[in-house]
């Protein structure tokens, strides 16, 4: 008696089909909504770095785009790009994003400093993949404050700061590191003084 034929269903190849289809299915569904939020998704990261930069200048208003277009220029010179805030002509200091390897992946965050270059005037963190609760505290207001005022160029020559215990009261060459936190804490720092190295070149 001859074999019964088996139905698609029942061959080995079937699974294999039924996989690649629903593989295929699912991509096309994520491909879809990639596109259709893409141009969404990139106006937020534009005007939320806008936010950024404002608040480093303690700049504000209520409409983002408006403040941001009467107070702020981009500037885009050789591989640096930089903002330059002023009001009514009167140059307020200079805003860089900077970055650079933190303990799980890169910290990126904006320098902002007085026009001549040698003072911040603030910092924020702008994206980072360090432990919450631990080297994620690095975006907490306290330890951002520290960075504010202190002499980072002296004449040429950068300078640098040292980590203390968070508990502890810091001078002009001090952080307070984040306690359980020193090497996220020392690659703010790093960051910071690797990146003025370039900057100093523009004064």
């Amino acid at each position: 008696m001859a074999e019964e034929k088996k139905s698609f269903r029942e061959t080995r190849v079937y699974p294999v089909f039924f996989m690649l289809l629903i593989t295929i299915v699912f991509i096309g569904v994520l491909a879809f909504f990639y596109n259709s939020t893409k141009e969404r998704v990139t106006k937020y990261n534009e005007l939320r770095l806008k936010s950024s930069i404002l608040s480093t200048f303690d700049l504000n208003g209520e409409n983002v785009e408006e403040t941001f277009d009467k107070y702020i220029t981009k500037v885009e010179k050789e591989d640096l790009i930089y903002y330059i805030a002023e009001d009514n002509r009167e140059l307020l200091g200079y805003c860089f994003p900077i970055s650079g390897a933190g303990l799980w992946g890169t910290i990126n965050a904006l320098l902002t400093l007085e026009p001549d270059l040698s003072r911040i005037i603030n910092i924020e963190i702008i994206k980072h993949n360090e432990t919450p609760g631990l080297g994620g505290r690095i975006s907490e207001k306290w330890f951002k404050d520290q960075f504010k005022g202190k002499t980072i160029l002296s004449g040429d020559k950068v300078r640098t700061f040292e980590l203390i215990p968070e508990d502890e009261t810091g001078n002009d060459l001090q952080i307070r590191q984040v306690t359980g936190a020193t090497l996220s804490s020392k690659a703010v720092v790093d960051i910071i003084v690797r990146e003025m190295e370039s900057i100093k070149t523009l004064n």
